[in-house]
Order: structure tokens, then C-alpha cells, then sequence
């Protein structure tokens, strides 16, 4: 046996770990059992009940009795603390991005049901972007920034929330690589950019504080818009670069915007995988290998899984559209006149600063729900199993889908329980559940006769 072997005895079916009263003859008697183990029990005096916090959270109750949500409100100070000085005075906007939770699935692990070719990476399907394991983001819209870097605005309650810096043209030159929330009627305050835990700001109360939170304003294709490649960054390329690089034209073999599917990323067609990955590019073990990255110059946030710098915080205004290739070329004038409008400009920089998505929130939602009797299911041998969709199908009791994915709505209340308290397992007594099984019922008094 060499050194990264262990042998180790395992009882089979154990049980919770209970508080038991036990003599030195090993008779023992049921104290306590909780919901979970118990492995460290330390006696305490009686004391008095804490005080406790009342919750200031304007819970809206249960969805069905439509009771309105109250929204909730974020301010900063100084949203430049903590960052580069490089980046105080550039950012004109804060960017508000919203990531939906997940309800949708196709049903063990397959991807897709046009391709069986399965990226690691990506653990769910279908997948949203080759970028990362990411999930429908909607754009909420931006607030202004004062002069002094504080900003002040409403929000909506029980959602992920993401933040980007903008310039005077809306390109991100700082990103929020984490997520935030606040609660019904909850205000927050954040002090800075990725603020660290040691250094306390100064105090001070911004300009924006001086007046009511601001609204989020929308952009002009709607709130809470979700962008898809093909509905979206395809036509802007068609209309402006296909003359080009498409059909008979001349930039085509340098670099070739044709929409057709793709050689090496069967699930993602050309030119999206160029775009984001660039033309040098390689699976390494159904990863996406070390890249060069492609013009549009976005974050590859999972295409180095084993490199933990690119999870890190970015300096500003290195990637994302503030420096995007893609971005300039179409926007600057200088490549061969072309110069997009502003509408088209907007879609190629959001979809650059949502990490390149492919699909959206509408090409989910035109997805049939997962047939179980699909020939390509039964085919899916990510991950490889015996399990057929029909077995997941029948040990659970909610199928997969896709259409009819249902949408939550996490400022309501979810089940018919009031509270977290009346969550808990409870006897009669309320003091947890007993174990009645009868190697437990040996009785420290009996034993004494």
C-alpha cells in the first residue's frame, strides 16, 4: 500500500449523532436529538432570552395575493474608493445587471439538442454563453454618477445583482465580478469599487444622498432586456461588416463573419466562437485551452479553469468594451468609414460586457420542454451513466422544462410556512424529535433494578 492509499472502517446505515445520558456499564438514555449531528455538547446555564432584532423587511406575503413589493435602494459614497487612480473621474454610469435563477434544464446534464458534444464547464444545459457557466441577465439599465463618485437609486428586491462602471459612450471600464442583493424596503450602502476589509473610508455623505434614490432608466430597446447573439449581435454584423467579410468580399478570408456552424465548438456556431475565443484557439480535455481571445475582447471567465488569476479582480479599463477591438472597429470611423448607429454601437457593447452570451432569455423560452422519449436524450452520454431520462423523470417529482420553466419571483414567499422557525422538525413539546427505535430505549433506571 503506498502513501495516498488509507483504509478506513465505515459502519453502514449510521445515524444522526444524539445526546444520550449513559452509566459505566454502557446503558444509556435519550436526551436529545436535533435535525443534525450533535457532536459537541457543552452544558450552559439557564439565562435570559437574548433580545432580539425585530426583521425590518417589508416581506410582501405569498405571491398569490399580489401584494405589492416594495423595492429596495443601494448608495455609495464614493464609488472610486478602493480603486486605481487611474480610474477617478472616468465613469459617467452604474450599469445595474440582474442574474436570473436558473429554473430551466434539459434534463441530465445534455446541453444541447442539436449537438451531444459537452463542454465539462458547462454543467447545465442549454448552455448561455462558452465564456462561462453562466445564466440568463437581464439589463435593468444605468444611474448616474455625481461628481464627487456617489451614487444613490432604487433596486429590485431579492435578486443578484451586478454592478458596472460606464464611460460618457456606456462601456464598462470597471466590473463587479460578484454578485450583491437587498430585501423589500432594505437600504444597503457599499463603500467603493472591491473594497478591501482591513482599511475603513473616510466618512462623508455624497452629493447623492442629498435628494430621493434615483431610478433606474432604462435603455431604449426596454427594461430588463436579455440579449441573444443571433437576434442581436448577427444583424448588426450582417448590416455593417458583411460586405467585407461575408459572401464575395475581400476582408472574407482574413476573417470571415458568415453565420455557419462551427468545426471545433459544435454546440456554439462561427462567428460567435471567433469572436469570443479568437481564431487560435484549442479544447484541452473538452475545455476551452489557453487562448488568445477574440476581438470582442470580453472576459473568459471560465476558459482557464486552472489559472485562478482570471478569477481575480481586473484592472479598469484593460478588458470589456472600453477596450474591445470589436468595438472600436465599429464605432471609430477609421476602418473602411464603417461607423454603427447608436442602437447597433449599444447591442455590441452590452453583449461584450455581459461576457458574449449566445442565447438569451427568448431563445430559452422557445425551447420545447425535454421529451423523454427523444432519441437524442437517451443518446446523452454526458455524464456517462446507465440513468436514462425516464429514470430521472420518475425519481423526481418535478420534470425538467424549458417553455413552461417556471419564473420566481423571490420577494414572495415560496411554501405556506409563515416563518424559518416553523420550518423545523418539532415533537409535541417542541424541543426536536425523539428516537423511538428500540436499541434506544434502554433506560439508565432500569438498569439500576
Amino acid at each position: 500500500m503506498n502513501g495516498y492509499q488509507r483504509v478506513f472502517a465505515i459502519r453502514h446505515n449510521a445515524s444522526r449523532f444524539k445526546r444520550f445520558l449513559m452509566d459505566v456499564c454502557g446503558n444509556r438514555e435519550l436526551i436529545y436529538e436535533g435535525a443534525f449531528h450533535l457532536p459537541y455538547g457543552t452544558p450552559v446555564r439557564p439565562r435570559a432570552v437574548p433580545p432580539a432584532i425585530p426583521d425590518r423587511v417589508a416581506w410582501a406575503g405569498r405571491q398569490q395575493d399580489a401584494a405589492p413589493v416594495l423595492p429596495g435602494s443601494f448608495y455609495s459614497a464614493d464609488i472610486y474608493h478602493g480603486a486605481p487612480p487611474v480610474l477617478r473621474g472616468k465613469a459617467k454610469y452604474l450599469r445595474v445587471i440582474v442574474l436570473e435563477p436558473t429554473t430551466f434544464t434539459l434534463g441530465k446534464k445534455l446541453q444541447d439538442v442539436e449537438t451531444l458534444n459537452g463542454h465539462p464547464h458547462m454543467n447545465v444545459g442549454p448552455v448561455v454563453s462558452v465564456t462561462c457557466n453562466d445564466g440568463i441577465k437581464r439589463i435593468l439599465g444605468t444611474v448616474p454618477i455625481r461628481s464627487d463618485g456617489s451614487v444613490y437609486f432604487e433596486a429590485p428586491p431579492c435578486k443578484s445583482l451586478h454592478f458596472q462602471l460606464l464611460d460618457d459612450r456606456h462601456r464598462a471600464v470597471h466590473t463587479m465580478r460578484s454578485f450583491t442583493n437587498v430585501m423589500p424596503g432594505e437600504r444597503r450602502g457599499c463603500v467603493g469599487c472591491h473594497e478591501t476589509h482591513s482599511i475603513a473610508p473616510v466618512s462623508k455623505r455624497g452629493l447623492a444622498l442629498e435628494k430621493p434614490p434615483t431610478k433606474i432608466a432604462p435603455y431604449p430597446f426596454g427594461p430588463d432586456y436579455s440579449l441573444g447573439y443571433q437576434r442581436d449581435v448577427q444583424p448588426v454584423l450582417d448590416r455593417y461588416c458583411g460586405h467585407c467579410h461575408q459572401g464575395q468580399g475581400e476582408g472574407r478570408d482574413k476573417y470571415d463573419l458568415t453565420f455557419r456552424p462551427s468545426t471545433d465548438f459544435g454546440t456554439f456556431p462561427e462567428p460567435y466562437i471567433t469572436l469570443t475565443l479568437g481564431k487560435k484557439r484549442s479544447l484541452a480535455g473538452d475545455f476551452p485551452g489557453p487562448c488568445e481571445g477574440g476581438i470582442a475582447g470580453t472576459i473568459l471567465a471560465e476558459a482557464h479553469p486552472w489559472r485562478p488569476a482570471d478569477y481575480g479582480v481586473l484592472a479598469p479599463m484593460t478588458r470589456l468594451s472600453c477596450a474591445s477591438r470589436l468595438i472600436e472597429l465599429a464605432s471609430s470611423g477609421k476602418h473602411y468609414e464603417v461607423k454603427a448607429d447608436r442602437e447597433s454601437l449599444l447591442k455590441l457593447i452590452l453583449w461584450v460586457d455581459m461576457l458574449c452570451p449566445y442565447r438569451g432569455e427568448q431563445e430559452i423560452r422557445a425551447m420545447a420542454d425535454p421529451d423523454p422519449n427523444h432519441p437524442l436524450f437517451k443518446r446523452s452520454n454526458y455524464p456517462p451513466s446507465d440513468l436514462t431520462v425516464e429514470d430521472v423523470y420518475a425519481q423526481s417529482p418535478y420534470r425538467p422544462c424549458m417553455r413552461t420553466a417556471p419564473v420566481v419571483h423571490r420577494a414572495y414567499r415560496q411554501d405556506e410556512f409563515p416563518s424559518v422557525e416553523s420550518r423545523l422538525p418539532r415533537d409535541k413539546s417542541r424541543q426536536g424529535r425523539r428516537d423511538d427505535r428500540p436499541e434506544c430505549r434502554k433506560s439508565i433506571m432500569s438498569a439500576r433494578h
